[in-house]
């Protein structure tokens, strides 16, 4: 009977260790509590939507260590929305924002 046991055991670690690693990062000090995680792994960011107007949003933007990825407008190419939610984010790929369905923030050049 112990073997059954031991690997549920084992197996209910395993999974907890393993969705530790996928998980939220800590809040670096520089980050606002206002920001949220969004993306996974290495190319997941910390996000502060502001206001918006049209295709035009207000990021603010940070890597897992609290360093300043981008901030300002941000231009919507793609899809229209009503709200940027973390779920839908992808990566931050070269200095944009990309979300799931295809959908891109660029920084608006100033």
């Amino acid at each position: 009977m112990a073997r059954p046991l031991t690997i549920l055991v084992m197996t209910a670690v395993l999974a907890g260790l393993l969705a530790g690693c996928r998980g939220v990062p800590s809040r670096p000090a520089s980050v606002p509590a206002e920001a949220v995680w969004g993306g996974e792994g290495n190319q997941g960011v910390f996000l502060k939507v502001g206001s918006h107007q049209g295709t035009l949003w207000q990021l603010e933007v940070w890597d897992r260590k609290g360093r300043v990825l981008g901030a300002g407008p941000f231009r919507l190419r793609g899809f229209a929305k009503a709200g940027i939610i973390p779920e839908e984010i992808l990566a931050w790929e070269n200095g944009a924002l990309h979300l799931k369905d295809g959908t891109w923030l660029v920084p608006e050049p100033r």
